[in-house]
């Protein structure tokens, strides 16, 4: 297995009900597993894959986001810290574009 990213996503409100099980279902679309957590208003972890997969990293991050931004809540902080490997292949700038108007904060993992 390979890490790809921690991530702490920490929201407004209480947890939406089916959270969990709508984030597992996404994320195993793209072949990914998780390990973590959550409570009343946060959900955590570590994400990580089959080392055969391979992970466009820009858009597994984009669309990451765009889950949590499609279920209505009103994010208050997001922190991601993305594996050296694929850290040197995101683009952080372009995301921050995208993105602006977000409490994100984006870190390197280093193993």
């Amino acid at each position: 297995m390979k890490d790809i990213f921690e991530f702490k996503i920490v929201i407004h409100e209480d947890m939406p009900e089916n959270l969990v099980d709508r984030f597992i279902a996404f994320i195993e679309d793209w072949s990914v597993n998780w390990g973590g957590g959550c409570s009343d208003n946060q959900i955590n972890g570590g994400l990580y894959a089959d080392e055969n997969i391979i992970i466009n990293i820009n858009d597994f991050v984009r669309e990451f986001v765009a889950f949590f931004l499609h279920l209505d809540i009103t994010i208050q902080d997001i922190e991601m810290n993305i594996e050296n490997f694929y850290f040197y292949r995101f683009d952080h700038n372009v995301f921050i574009e995208n993105y602006s108007s977000l409490p994100v904060n984006i870190g390197c993992w280093e193993l």
